[in-house]
């Protein structure tokens, strides 16, 4: 019966096609509560639904991560695929009608995982003394709140080049599990209760399993008395995540001196205890996604189904793909990993991410997302997660929060993820601008297919590089989406007050 009431709300909920319909209509779960979550198997299967909606193609199972993101952050060239259902939204055309529902869905999705949030931290504290390792779901359960929120503001709120502009309109922070409708907050609200909901998640997850197990452990002593909690904390949000996360929450409040402060004590942390480690050039990059170095992942069980299909993988070029052309990987040969003065051919991610297929076709597959043809050797075997946050890029936001107070030290920062990568170290001395050129340069070429440079470069308020000579200059319109028109009452593009 337990699972049966589990089954209806998620049902329920993946059947709301817009934030305001679980506003409007009293939630299933609402009735049956009390027999919905009893003990830890029925919060575990409630928490792990919240991943099964992050990981779903609509968000971070594909559209967040290399699809849309990476469309509108320019890696994929669509300029000749005319009839590709990305093809207007690659020109930042917000207002096409697949674009709009593109959107509407992310929103909904988002919205619905802090649903299943608000609902699991409610009914927790009446049932804590029936659940083994409370104290982990509810750190999760806060973290992921935390952290839809925080991406909700960056896709859907206003681009901050001031403190003025955090208290600017942005999306509403639902911490309740009930039918009223909310208003709009301004960025900094919603980026303060994110980062309270984190300093909650860090404290109940102090004794995170994580530091005895890695990542890739089972604290499981018994599968008759299993918990998903303590299995594969590196696909979970673990404490080294929780900390990830306040380091990114800071920058967005541009509390650059705090974000630097998390992002030095992580390095010194997982230098220390080798939780997390950048990967080592001499490995060839067999663990092809890196997953030494994710912080934060989310497994993804049919991850290259997907990926083989939105690329063309072993498939070649189609009007509907994102294939890598030879013209293409031209570009990133030449233009983007290979780049004078910084780039070489010696890059692990160009030799190892970007490979002709066995058949000899005209196209490049694209690795980074690819099956192993590793399993049960030596070797790292395949494992389909979706990076979410990396151990690169907390050494990017060390070396972006060092530039102007010491630019000797950010060098340093950049120079240890070059290393990794088997690049040689850049000489120096560089000004500030030069130097974060070439960090915006390296931040290019590790984050294709993760989802992570729209975001920075609306954060940093930077041009899109194309190719050399090629660039697309940033426009307020383009680092906003539009708010589902449903949702437009809400909204402080209508209604600045966020009255009903």
């Amino acid at each position: 019966m337990k699972l049966k009431y589990v089954i209806i709300v998620l049902i329920a909920l993946l059947s709301c096609s817009s934030c305001n319909d679980w506003l409007d209509v009293v939630p299933q779960g609402q009735v049956q509560g009390e027999d919905l979550l009893m003990d830890e198997k029925g919060y575990n299967s409630a928490l792990d639904g919240i991943y099964y909606k992050l990981t779903s193609k609509t968000l971070y199972g594909m559209e967040l991560s290399f699809g849309m993101m990476d469309v509108l952050a320019q890696y994929w060239d669509l300029s000749t695929k005319t009839k590709n259902p990305y093809y207007k939204q690659s020109l930042f055309d917000y207002e096409d009608a697949t674009s709009k529902t593109r959107f509407k869905a992310i929103w909904s999705m988002m919205y619905q995982g802090v649903t299943q949030a608000n609902y699991i931290l409610e009914s927790l504290e009446g049932n804590r003394d029936k659940i083994k390792y409370s104290e982990l779901i509810e750190g999760e359960t806060y973290a992921l709140r935390a952290f839809i929120h925080m991406e909700l503001a960056s896709m859907y709120g206003p681009v901050i080049h001031s403190e003025a502009d955090l208290d600017k309109k942005c999306i509403a922070y639902r911490t309740e599990y009930n039918v009223k409708a909310q208003e709009f907050e301004s960025m900094r609200s919603v980026l303060t209760k994110a980062k309270e909901d984190l300093i909650k998640a860090a404290e109940l997850l102090k004794n995170d399993p994580i530091v005895k197990n890695k990542r890739y452990g089972n604290g499981n002593s018994s599968m008759l008395d299993y918990h998903a909690v303590l299995e594969r904390r590196g696909d979970r949000m673990n404490l080294y995540a929780v900390k990830g996360l306040l380091m990114r929450v800071e920058l967005a409040l541009m509390n650059k001196a705090e974000a630097r402060q998390w992002a030095v004590n992580l390095i010194d942390e997982c230098k220390s205890t080798e939780l997390f480690i950048l990967t080592d050039k001499t490995d060839k990059l067999y663990d092809i996604n890196m997953g030494e170095e994710m912080l934060l992942g989310f497994y993804k069980n049919d991850l290259w189904e997907v990926a083989r299909d939105t690329f063309g993988m072993d498939k070649g070029s189609a009007e509907s793909n994102f294939c890598i052309t030879p013209n293409q990987y031209n570009i990133y040969l030449n233009e983007l990993y290979g780049r004078a003065p910084d780039g070489a051919g010696t890059d692990n991610r160009l030799r190892v991410w970007f490979q002709r297929p066995s058949s000899g076709a005209d196209y490049y597959n694209f690795q980074k997302l690819y099956e192993t043809p590793h399993p049960g050797t030596i070797y790292l075997p395949y494992y389909p997660e979706v990076a979410i946050l990396k151990l690169s890029e907390v050494y990017y936001v060390a070396c972006e929060t060092s530039i102007g107070l010491d630019n000797e030290k950010a060098l340093e920062y950049l120079n240890e993820v070059r290393d990794s990568r088997n690049l040689a170290k850049l000489a120096g001395p560089y000004g500030n601008e030069e130097l974060l050129e070439y960090l915006m340069r390296e931040m290019r070429k590790d984050f294709i297919g993760e989802g992570r440079m729209w975001p920075i470069y609306k954060r940093l308020y930077q041009d899109f590089y194309v190719r050399q000579g090629v660039i697309i200059a940033p426009t307020e319109d383009k680092y906003v989406f539009p708010i589902p028109d449903e949702e437009y009452e809400y909204s402080p593009n209508t209604n600045p007050k966020g009255d009903k």
